[in-house]
């Protein structure tokens, strides 16, 4: 791989390489819609593919992929913390668009000799997000008194959803963290990052809680009763 580029698309289906992550050791699966980022980390213990769904799962994991969006896979070795790299597979849409992402956690070593046999061809990196200059008012916020009312209560289950993908996390939120511009829950084999001014607040509906956007529509968010 050339020390310059650190993006390149692979010569191999996204069908071809979610077949591959249960040999990759741990994995972030990375789903963003509507502001929100929702990873679940670990293991990926079983990949079940049909004709209509990618089915990914495990104690850590529990996603399905509707395989139809994803029309390409670029791998990017760009992400590197305390001298680790944290290699990222994205899977493309059709306008170019990244519709999900998977992240060695374990570093190039567990993800790269699984991508050895495809070829592949230097893309231009993606634009990083700008930062906001003003701090975002997290104290005020509309989401977060729903937020704050999950800490220590019993176990819930946060699913996001999208035409695309949905992917589900159950269990007890033991703290809540507002920081960086976010609402963070972090845990071990669970992340959700909800950026300020996201939602509007919570519509109950039939026991779960539905995120709703600044524009009235519902969310991608939604938690409810443990499942």
């Amino acid at each position: 791989m050339s020390d310059a580029v650190k993006r390149h698309g692979l010569n191999a289906t996204p069908v071809d390489i979610m077949k591959l992550l249960p040999d990759m050791d741990r994995v972030q699966t990375g789903a963003r819609a509507d502001g929100a980022v929702h990873e679940r980390l670990g293991k990926i213990e079983k990949v079940e593919v049909t004709d209509t769904f990618v089915r990914i799962s495990g104690a850590c994991h529990d996603l399905v992929l509707d395989p139809s969006d994803l029309v390409s896979v670029e791998y990017d070795t760009s992400m590197e913390m305390r001298d680790k790299i944290y290699p990222r597979l994205d899977m493309m849409g059709k306008d170019g668009d990244v519709l999900f992402s998977f992240t060695g956690l374990e570093g190039l070593e567990a993800m790269e000799p699984h991508l050895a046999k495809f070829s592949r061809t230097p893309v231009a990196p993606r634009a990083r997000p700008t930062q906001e200059e003003a701090e975002p008012d997290l104290e005020n916020d509309p989401a977060r008194p729903f937020l704050e009312s999950l800490i220590g209560a019993a176990p819930v289950t946060v699913r996001i959803e999208t035409p695309v993908f949905i992917q589900k996390w159950t269990g007890a939120v033991a703290k809540m963290l507002p920081a960086g511009g976010c609402f963070n829950i972090i845990l071990k084999d669970f992340h959700l990052h909800l950026p300020a001014n996201s939602l509007s607040g919570w519509e109950e509906r039939g026991g779960w809680h539905h995120g709703i956007l600044l524009d009235g529509s519902n969310s991608a968010l939604s938690i409810g009763p443990a499942q």
